[in-house]
């Protein structure tokens, strides 16, 4: 009982811009199928809204929830989701952003990420926020951030889903260590010390189930961007 009372007491409400979203998600939702939960949306919300006029980039697209997030907060920018099986979903993510209305500023590229991220960062694309939310073996998920952290603008922010399983963990260990990418306090910008608790009850450990990190510096300006045979432990 009193466990459950915590929960209810702790679980985070959403912030009130964005309540039109969570409606949009209710209102098409699938039993079964993957959403963005509030604070994930939130916290993509408040680091989007710092470039309103920016361009993100993410990684699995699905039904949609975290590309309306993102889109909401740059009323001037532009997402380009990548998602090699959109159909899985009943292509519910374009309906979704377009019931937003949002889809004239959504590019879908429906191929392997490992793929698209290299054609990207040959012609020179730039962005300012990037969700990854992909493949999560290591050797997919490695490329992923590989190409997403050379593409990321210095002082941009990267977001990994499912930052407690082990691939995903190594990828953003490789980040601080090599590449000096800087945490972002998630709590202190959504839902504080009340949404640490919560995800610590519902989810029995205290790792985030989501992880933000920021670019300070160009990664040819790091020890591993200047030295070929530089080396750290992660």
């Amino acid at each position: 009982m009193l466990k459950q009372f915590l929960k209810r007491y702790l679980q985070f409400p959403g912030l009130p811009e964005t309540a039109p979203l969570r409606g949009h998600i209710e209102a098409a939702r699938h039993p079964g199928w993957p959403y963005c939960p509030p604070d994930e949306g939130d916290l993509l919300y408040t680091l989007a809204r710092r470039t309103p006029a920016g361009r993100a980039l993410e990684v699995g697209c699905a039904t949609g929830s975290t590309a309306i997030y993102m889109l909401a907060a740059m009323p001037e920018g532009s997402l380009t989701s990548i998602d090699f099986a959109h159909g899985d979903h009943g292509r519910s993510g374009e309906a979704l952003i377009a019931a937003a209305g949002q889809s004239a500023r959504h590019q879908l590229v429906e191929d392997n990420s490992i793929d698209v991220l290299p054609r990207l960062f040959a012609a020179g694309e730039r962005f300012d926020l990037v969700f990854l939310d992909g493949w999560k073996t290591f050797d997919h998920v490695w490329v992923d951030t590989f190409y997403a952290a050379k593409m990321l603008k210095p002082g941009g922010y990267m977001v990994f889903d499912d930052a407690r399983m082990p691939a995903v963990r190594k990828c953003i260990s490789l980040l601080r260590s090599h590449y000096e990418f800087e945490d972002i306090d998630g709590y202190a910008l959504i839902g504080g010390w009340r949404l640490r608790l919560w995800h610590a009850l519902i989810a029995r450990t205290t790792k985030p189930h989501y992880v933000a990190l920021r670019k300070p510096r160009e990664i040819g300006e790091t020890p591993a961007g200047r030295t070929f045979d530089f080396w750290a432990d992660f």
